[in-house]
């Protein structure tokens, strides 16, 4: 992994408005669940707003790790880690979004509210926009023509797998 590959990654998770977030339910089954992020750090830790007594609360007191995947505009990564719960009132508060007032009416005194900070252990992008799309395109049709594989561009800010 090159440090390019990195600031590429951690740079990706910044555009990110939404994510999808995978944990594990009692069952053992995998439950995952559309979430609006409320901050990336530099680190690439990732913090969702919740309700203390939502299941997927639940589910990540019984077993921490998680998935959070995003997707936009051809752009396209998985982060692993583990989870960790934060009821500071003034954080809630530094993160507070008006729009989240329709799931806690009361604003971000609302002793429902809690933070999910995902701790980013591993992360995969796929960044498929721009030049990457029209190459691969075009490595697409000419597989069509050739009955050969397809073989994705190859470069630092189209895929990789990076350690945080």
């Amino acid at each position: 992994m090159s440090q390019e590959e990195k600031q590429h990654f951690l740079d990706l998770i910044q555009q990110f408005d939404d994510a999808m977030l995978v944990s594990h339910a009692p069952d053992g089954e995998l439950r995952a669940r559309p979430m609006a992020v409320a901050e990336t750090t530099p680190e690439g830790d990732v913090f969702f707003v919740t309700s203390v007594d939502s299941p997927k609360v639940d589910e990540l007191l019984d077993d921490a790790r998680l998935l959070v995947t995003f997707q936009k505009d051809s752009k396209y990564v998985s982060l692993t880690g583990t989870a960790e719960f934060i009821e500071d009132r003034s954080r809630i508060q530094e993160l507070w979004k008006p729009i989240w007032r329709a799931w806690f009416p009361d604003g971000p005194e609302d002793t429902d509210i809690i933070l999910i900070r995902v701790r980013a252990e591993e992360g995969e992008y796929w960044n498929m926009a721009g030049k990457t799309r029209v190459k691969l395109a075009f490595r697409g049709l000419r597989s069509l023509l050739t009955g050969t594989e397809v073989k994705p561009p190859q470069s630092a800010s189209a895929h990789g797998h990076v350690q945080l």
